[in-house]
């Protein structure tokens, strides 16, 4: 017979909020306001950092929804 917590998925953090730096294309189209979030797996979102106003930090990494939401990036600053 197994626990009933050992069925439960490990619980994954918080994510941070996004950095400060951090801007979209979505951030200026206006929408009918559904507020539908892309599925992480799938995430066509054109982004870029306005630190470089390229698609990499002043870190050299990617800037992308998730990656830009990890407070151990040197480029990191909360909202």
């Amino acid at each position: 017979m197994t626990s009933p917590e050992s069925n439960n998925p490990p619980l994954t953090p918080p994510a941070a909020s996004p950095c400060r730096h951090l801007r979209n294309k979505g951030m200026y189209v206006y929408s009918d306001g559904q507020g539908r979030e892309a599925h992480e797996d799938y995430d066509n979102t054109i982004y870029w950092c306005l630190k470089t106003m390229k698609e990499y930090g002043p870190d050299d990494e990617m800037v992308a929804g998730p990656d830009c939401r990890n407070p151990e990036r040197t480029c990191y600053e909360p909202f």
